[in-house]
């Protein structure tokens, strides 16, 4: 068994050494670099980060195989990588100055020791697959590379029957690294053992409909119950899963993990909080980034490599900013979603609601789509229920989490997904004393319950005019507080501030107003201007859309950072605007120089607008606009 072991390293590492002299024959005809796309040689990267001794990049791989298409079809898996690409991956990283670091290093550099080399990069394999041994450990001895690897205990324990709970599947124990091999790992000095959970890396039920959401972030909706789970059982359920897994990978190994590796990398502050009272103050995330010297060492970032990602993938992961999932706030085409068109009192009904929203997001292949989570049941403006389990108000239907996840999971087509947006108002509310601290509430609430969204918009739009600066600037602030109580379950969301356009832009040529958009594009990471249906009347052609656009433009980042959204429903019958109209508005915003726009709202159950003349404006596949 163990000569049959050490003669498959062996072969492993004949083939590795001749995929690299492949390779470097082929470095050798400049031809031949450029018809077969193997250079390794590249340009420098614009990256201010690389070089100033504490900033550092990650990667993160998963299972290794060989001749990786043939196994897709028995055991197919987004996160497995090609055996002769990951040798592809180490060459490159080497040839062009990365210099592979390992977790030591970087705490030594971020607590004032010796700096990290040029371009520093971190190597992780999530999961503790088989392939780490026998295929990732002999590379990292041949080029010398350090590596963590996050070991998920549940996989690792052995059963009578000799098969394990995979996400949900029963698989071989036999596909995961033995203790032993970890050890021999371990005493190389090459590799460090991370947590990657117990038993987080499943999905458990989320809401009543049974959806399910990672473990790590979901408060568990008890069935039986009928009831989710307290603050406290959260957080005791996550520690003590974390505590269980460091016990036995101290068990095992003889050294308790001091990193945690968030499965899926979903996470919060919250889980962090229990990570570190398990004594992991280390964890790592999926998003993408360099892990600059204000990003702690708490959440640090990494970018996922995925099936059949060549050498062009790895250069983009090595550059990509922080911003928005590592796209630089790309252009982005918003549907947004009144949950009231979707209520209905039969569960049954208002799941088929649900259903064919789903399927019109999927065909109509937009980006964005944000959900108001709020009732206005008499139309007076005022918020009257909400559509997410809170301590305040009525929950008209626990819908939220429900449409949210379906959205994000059945929307898109792989790799792509839609980004999920929640719209609450800030001034909608009428409550009894303590409105400000219930409000706060109600956002730790709707962070809770959501599953894992892109972002949140603070609905201002109701108000039609400030009655000074200073209100202005209250609202502004009182947002900011609610952002930081949502992001303590939302760490990743962005935020976006939704206005009436006239508010902001009247009048177009004042420059204090000018002056006041800029400072309110520097605080969101969108505006998002709604534009009324009476602004486009004849006798303010003029002003619509030319005069919005030019004064949004006349911001540094304007265009970049603005949403233009328009109404589909006339304000005072409430009832459908042409498609057509909507369509050629969209268009004339395009035209114009918008990045991104949209509308509101989107009535799936009636095809309103329709879909056939509005998703040729709205598609990202059909109609990209891009711009570069």
């Amino acid at each position: 068994m163990i000569h049959s072991k050490y003669q498959q390293i062996r072969q492993i590492l004949a083939w590795a050494i001749m995929g690299l002299s492949v390779l470097f024959v082929v470095i050798g005809s400049v031809c031949a670099e450029q018809s077969a796309g193997l250079a390794l040689k590249t340009e420098m990267f614009d990256d201010r980060y690389q070089n100033d001794g504490i900033s550092f990049r990650v990667l993160c791989y998963h299972d290794v195989r060989d001749n990786l298409r043939n196994t897709m079809q028995a055991w197919p898996q987004m996160g497995a990588l090609d055996t002769y690409d990951l040798v592809q991956h180490f060459s490159w990283l080497k040839e062009n100055g990365y210099h592979p670091v390992s977790l030591d290093a970087i705490i030594a550099a971020r607590n004032g020791g010796p700096k990290l080399p040029p371009k520093p990069v971190l190597i992780t394999f999530d999961d503790g697959y088989l392939s780490v041994y026998t295929r990732v450990f002999p590379l990292l001895k041949l080029y010398n590379y350090p590596a963590v690897i996050g070991l998920v205990g549940e996989w690792l324990e052995d059963t009578k029957d000799g098969m394990v709970f995979y996400g949900d599947l029963w698989m071989p124990r036999g596909h995961f690294v033995t203790w032993q091999q970890v050890r021999e790992m371990q005493a190389s000095g090459l590799v460090e053992v991370a947590s990657h959970s117990y038993g987080l890396h499943k999905g458990e039920t989320a809401n009543p409909q049974t959806s399910q959401s990672p473990a790590a972030i979901t408060r568990i909706f008890n069935l039986n119950e009928k009831r989710y789970e307290s603050d406290d059982e959260y957080f005791i359920r996550i520690r003590t899963d974390l505590e269980k897994n460091s016990a036995l990978i101290a068990t095992h190994t003889g050294r308790k993990p001091r990193a945690m590796i968030w499965p899926y990398g979903a996470y919060n502050m919250v889980a962090v909080k229990a990570a570190h009272a398990a004594d992991m103050p280390i964890t790592m995330t999926l998003e993408a980034g360099p892990n600059s010297p204000d990003h702690p060492l708490t959440r640090i970032r990494r970018d996922m490599l995925f099936y059949n990602e060549k050498i062009s993938d790895l250069k983009r992961n090595l550059r990509q900013p922080a911003e928005y999932d590592g796209v630089e706030l790309p252009l982005n085409r918003v549907v947004g979603v009144d949950l009231d068109v979707l209520y209905d009192p039969d569960p049954v009904r208002q799941d088929i609601n649900v259903g064919i929203l789903v399927e019109r997001i999927l065909k109509m292949r937009v980006n964005m789509v944000y959900l108001r989570a709020t009732a206005d049941l008499n139309g007076d403006g005022i918020v009257d229920a909400l559509y997410f389990p809170n301590r305040h108000l009525p929950v008209r239907a626990d819908l939220l989490n429900r449409v949210a996840w379906q959205l994000r999971t059945r929307a898109a087509l792989p790799p792509d997904y839609v980004r999920v947006y929640v719209s609450l108002p800030i001034t909608a509310f009428e409550l009894s004393e303590q409105r400000d601290s219930k409000i706060k509430d109600i956002y730790d609430d709707v962070g809770k319950n959501a599953p894992r969204v892109a972002g949140i918009i603070f609905d201002d739009s109701a108000q039609k005019t400030y009655q000074n600066v200073a209100e202005q600037a209250s609202i502004d602030y009182f947002s900011h507080e609610l952002a930081a109580i949502f992001k303590v379950h939302q760490p990743h969301a962005m935020t976006v501030k939704k206005v009436r356009a006239t508010l902001v832009t009247e009048p177009s040529t004042d420059q204090k107003s000018n002056s006041a958009y800029t400072k309110l594009i520097q605080q969101y990471d969108f505006v998002m201007l709604s534009i009324e249906p009476e602004s486009h009347k004849t006798k303010e052609a003029d002003y619509y859309p030319d005069k919005l656009i030019n004064f949004v433009a006349r911001s540094p980042q304007g265009l970049k950072n603005t949403i233009f959204e328009l109404q589909s429903i006339a304000p005072k019958s409430h009832k459908p605007l042409p498609a057509m109209r909507l369509a050629k508005e969209l268009r004339q915003l395009q035209l114009k120089g918008a990045r991104n726009f949209g509308y509101f709202p989107d009535d799936a159950l009636n095809d309103s607008p329709s879909i056939d003349v509005i998703r040729p404006l709205m598609s990202l596949k059909t109609n990209p606009g891009r711009i570069p």
